[in-house]
């Protein structure tokens, strides 16, 4: 619990230092499964780590960089696996949306918008055709819809009231 402590309070400064979410070092310093605690019995790591997955696919979305593995074989990869974060945000998304639900339509809403673009599931020759599909059902990214501003702001709020720092 330890590093995840640490990577969650890092995000946390990170996030007020850059005044936002984008652009951060999420293959150097941030790098860390978040994945594994998006169901935590803490709920600031739960949060903190859906917050890790928002910025992961701004990131991606905005194209200011590719925090993602992409390739078949693994060779000190130093990017996050987008099928984990697919998976276990499938696994928990009923959860997530009725705890965290301004997070969670962000992370939809940034899905839905990757999901129309040419290159969705090209870009990942190693997640198979099925979990994108799976992700669409579950999710609805066909209809989901390009949020404001004001949602990524209360996102982030809606983190941040649950990140205790203490």
């Amino acid at each position: 619990m330890k590093l995840i402590r640490e990577k969650s309070d890092l995000l946390h400064d990170e996030i007020e230092d850059m005044g936002g979410i984008i652009d951060l070092d999420w293959c150097g310093k941030l790098l860390y499964p978040y994945y594994e605690h998006f169901n935590d019995a803490q709920p600031r790591y739960i949060v903190g780590s859906l917050l890790a997955f928002s910025g992961l696919l701004i990131e991606w979305e905005d194209e200011s960089g590719s925090p993602f593995y992409t390739d078949i074989e693994e060779h000190n990869c130093h990017c996050h696996h987008f099928d984990k974060y697919l998976e276990e945000f499938l696994t928990y998304s009923p959860n997530i949306k009725k705890q965290y639900p301004n997070i969670y339509l962000t992370i939809v809403a940034l899905l839905g918008q990757l999901n129309e673009r040419e290159n969705w599931e090209n870009g990942f020759p190693n997640i198979p055709s099925s979990l994108f599909a799976a992700v669409r059902k579950k999710l609805s990214l066909e209809g989901a819809k390009k949020i404001s501003d004001d949602t990524y702001e209360h996102a982030i709020k809606e983190a941040f009231e649950n990140i205790d720092l203490n």
